[in-house]
């Protein structure tokens, strides 16, 4: 079964590929808009999707499998970003590759193409493990030193093939990516010319057995190198499902595609030369030229392509490519634009696995949300703030009840309060340092005690929350969570930040509730009658001389003192018209409050529990994915239009 949105590629190849987070949407090494910066990371955002991709694969799943996110890297590296260069495409020849399955006969045709026995042919399975390079000295090396994405990390060998891997070696120690490359004027055994000189012709690694999916990356990328794709298929091989699957991608890539039917029995059939273009029409849904070769006869190479080169089909074929490549640079023109193309037209596909991690990401933080709410926050409101516990506005009335002193008298009377009230003042205050009562939490204000517990809540449904995520899905983020929830270093990093801010908030919650009572002076004082009378009530003099000092100094005598008076003031206020007013200013003091108290618990709380979930990828990554494709885009259709005036 074939599933379009999938990749298939060496699990060696993915781990190599595996990223750091975050390194995609922080990278600095280049501007915003430089479309060679914005290429090198979609780079390592695609890298960072097929690795997800392939995490995400059952090992019993052994569907064949497009190789969509691959194919976009090595047009990524092969094809785009040499096109972001100003030397593209003048010093970049046209590349024709061959491009088959096990035992289909590349190297026969690519020797068909080339004159001369140049590449290796053999009967053993994947003889081919590694793309060879042919050209004449008019094609010099100049495009690999021009465009280094090209081939990078892979050894190059110059005129001589690279060694064969086993099958137990490519198994115990993976793929070594190699590639060599030829001059085919130090061959010996020519007999015609190639068909386009200038051209570099490529012989590509097979893909049709489990074993070449090892190497089916550098399949790809030649593919991608390619202007001209020359695929090969036998009258057993023509109908292989994986071949048509990238089939359908190559040609979907804007390459001019040619299949050549090789190794077919004379005389060949009308019906299975007819069978061959429907199943490729019908099955890889590509209409592209179809050539036949008959099987070649001899015992070496030489041989084979001497009997098989003065053949008609072998002359249709050569002529037929000869055209082809004569286009030049129009090729080139429309491999770019296909490619382009394949990644705009699939881009949903390509982010799917990095949509998914970002999905989970934001679930993660609706559900850190929710129980912020459920937790903290909705409490808070409904039971500090509207509850009997809350005293914070009494402050606001204490403070007023200082600035309705009586001149003079309030001010002296006050002094008087904290020279009596000193010798208890002090032992107080001694008996508490030897006591370290200061450091426990006993004398926390009642708003800050009741956050503590909401905290500590707040952690529990937490951790129950992703356990049971975890429960619902194989996930390796879930786990490092849990403990990380856990961990008394996470806890006490936590608890050390809320203190730093509630400690600016309380100062901040001051300066609110002092500008509340100058508030409510300033409306007193629009009617002096009802000042004056409030002043004379004695609430400014004899209560606040004793009680508001007492209160100040730290002898939390309010419910003995300056509780009744503060009730009083309330009262009085009320009596006099001001209920209202008091009203107002009470809920807009719980208001900031609330705000407040949200702010610290979303920037000091909520955000660090957010950062916990270590996903690949966040929103903010697919933003930044899309924000550079429109860079590289605009810049190669630049090129693309600058490529058509010089031509």
């Amino acid at each position: 079964m074939l599933d379009e949105h999938d990749v298939r590629f060496s699990p060696k190849a993915s781990a190599a590929a595996a990223l750091p987070r975050g390194a995609l949407s922080t990278s600095k090494l280049m501007s915003t808009n430089d479309p060679v910066a914005a290429c090198q990371r979609l780079v390592r955002l695609f890298e960072r999707s097929k690795v997800l991709q392939e995490r995400g694969r059952l090992s019993t799943d052994d569907s064949v499998r497009l190789p969509l996110a691959e194919f976009v890297l090595a047009q990524l590296r092969m094809r785009i970003a040499p096109a972001l260069d100003p030397r593209w495409p003048e010093h970049d020849p046209v590349h024709l590759a061959l491009f088959g399955g096990t035992n289909t006969g590349k190297s026969t045709v690519l020797n068909v193409l080339l004159g001369r026995p140049a590449a290796g042919m053999g009967v053993l399975a994947r003889f081919s493990q590694h793309p060879e390079g042919y050209r004449t000295a008019s094609a010099d090396d100049g495009w690999l030193s021009a465009f280094p994405t090209r081939f990078q990390g892979y050894r190059r060998f110059q005129d001589a093939s690279p060694p064969r891997q086993t099958d137990a070696e490519l198994r115990l120690e993976g793929y070594r990516p190699c590639f060599a490359l030829f001059d085919i004027n130090r061959i010996n055994g020519a007999t015609s010319d190639p068909c386009a000189p200038g051209t570099v012709f490529w012989d590509a690694p097979d893909f049709s057995t489990e074993e070449s999916l090892l190497h089916l990356g550098t399949v790809l990328d030649v593919a991608a190198l390619a202007d001209v794709v020359v695929l090969t298929m036998t009258d057993e091989s023509y109908a292989d499902d994986r071949g048509h699957a990238l089939l359908r991608l190559v040609k979907e890539s804007g390459v001019a595609l040619h299949v050549v039917a090789n190794k077919l029995p004379e005389p060949v059939s009308p019906a299975l030369l007819d069978d061959i273009v429907q199943t490729l029409r019908v099955s890889a849904r590509v209409a592209a030229p179809v050539h036949r070769l008959s099987q070649s006869r001899g015992a070496d190479p030489a041989a084979r392509l001497a009997a098989l080169l003065p053949s008609s089909s072998a002359t249709a074929l050569r002529e037929a490519l000869q055209q082809e490549i004569a286009l030049g640079v129009v090729l080139k023109q429309r491999a770019l634009a296909g490619a382009l193309n394949l990644i705009e037209h699939h881009w949903h596909d390509l982010l799917r696995p990095l949509a998914a991690e970002a999905e989970r990401g934001v679930r993660w933080g609706e559900t850190v949300a929710r129980v912020t709410n459920e937790a903290i926050l909705d409490p808070y409101r409904r039971e500090y703030l509207e509850g009997l516990s809350y005293a914070d506005f009494n402050r606001a009335l204490a403070r007023l009840m200082q600035l309705l002193q009586v001149p003079w008298i309030g001010p002296a009377l006050d002094f008087a309060g904290r020279i009596v009230r000193w010798p208890s003042k002090f032992l107080i205050s001694a008996f508490r340092r030897l006591s370290r009562a200061s450091e426990t939490r006993s004398d926390q204000p009642p708003e800050r005690k009741f956050l503590d517990e909401a905290i500590e809540r707040w952690l529990t449904a937490l951790k129950a929350e992703a356990e049971l995520e975890a429960s619902r899905e194989n996930h390796p983020a879930w786990t490092p969570l849990i403990r990380e929830i856990e961990s008394p270093r996470f806890r006490a990093s936590l608890r050390e930040r809320f203190d730093s801010a509630f400690r600016s908030y309380q100062a901040e919650l001051e300066t609110l509730v002092r500008s509340r009572a100058d508030s409510l002076y300033a409306k007193l004082k629009e009617s002096p009658k009802r000042l004056n009378a409030l002043r004379v009530a004695n609430l400014a003099a004899n209560v606040l001389s004793v009680g508001f000092v007492v209160h100040m100094g730290g002898l939390n005598w309010w419910d003995v003192v300056l509780g009744p008076a503060v009730v009083a003031l309330n009262q009085s206020l009320v009596e006099r018209g001001f209920g209202k007013v008091l009203e107002s200013q009470r809920t807009g003091l719980k208001e900031q409050q609330f705000q407040s108290v949200s702010s610290l618990v979303a920037d000091h709380l909520e955000l660090p529990a957010r950062d916990l979930f270590q996903g690949g990828a966040r929103a903010d990554d697919l933003l930044a994915a899309r924000r550079d494709f429109a860079v590289v885009h605009e810049a190669a259709t630049l090129r693309l239009q600058e490529a058509a005036h010089d031509g």
